[in-house]
């Protein structure tokens, strides 16, 4: 027994070291903070591109000739451009005038001098129509063998005297619309009539008259 003691207590010791090694590996492989470690380790971290495919396709779009003249087009057909100077205020556009017409009718002569076409009398007066800034005389004429003029103007029957500035010219061809320049209608209530006549007697006519005010 006694020789035997000593191999007992050696074996006894290598168990015993055995044994801390493996418990000590036990925790090493099966700790729950270990395994979570070995996890992130293999986790890739390396950045991934993602716009890039978006960023070479931008790259190849582009606007050709045509594309870009309708812009421009477009852009300058949608209003006028207001180009300030520094320090120059901006001048708001005033409130825009409201429009009436008045009509006159139709008629015709084959007179050189002034012919009264009754049938386009009308009264007028200008207090109606509240602030007139501007009235025109507008006449349709025809003149269906165009030999001479054919002319009109609108006529003050009451105070016998033509509204100055409305008389209009047609010279050569077969039909037009004309706008006269600017007219004064005389203050209070007045009756007016269209005057038509054919320079060299032919026939003439007068398709449509009317005067446009414009007020505020």
């Amino acid at each position: 027994m006694q020789d035997n003691s000593p191999t007992h207590l050696i074996l006894i010791g290598l168990l015993m070291i055995i044994a801390v090694n493996l418990f000590v590996l036990d925790l090493k492989v099966f700790t729950p903070s270990s395994i979570q470690l070995s996890d992130v380790s293999t986790v890739n971290t390396s950045p991934t591109p993602l716009i890039s495919p978006i960023s070479s396709n931008l790259s190849n779009l582009s606007c050709p000739a045509s594309c870009l003249s309708a812009i421009q087009q477009a852009t300058t057909s949608a209003g006028p451009t207001v180009n300030l100077q520094q320090g120059q205020p901006l001048q708001m556009a005033s409130r825009s005038s409201r429009e009436f017409y008045i009509p006159l009718g139709s008629g015709s002569t084959s007179k050189s001098n002034w012919d009264d076409l009754t049938a386009t009398e009308t009264v007028i007066d200008p207090g109606n129509y509240g602030n007139i800034k501007e009235a025109y005389f507008i006449a349709s004429l025809r003149n269906p063998t165009q030999n001479g003029q054919a002319e009109a103007q609108l006529y003050n029957v009451t105070d016998k005297h033509p509204v100055w500035g409305s008389q209009v010219t047609m010279n050569g061809p077969s039909s037009q619309t004309i706008t006269s320049g600017k007219i004064t209608l005389d203050n209070g209530t007045k009756l007016y009539r269209v005057q038509l006549k054919s320079t060299l007697s032919y026939q003439a006519f007068l398709d449509n008259a009317k005067i446009r005010i414009m007020y505020e």
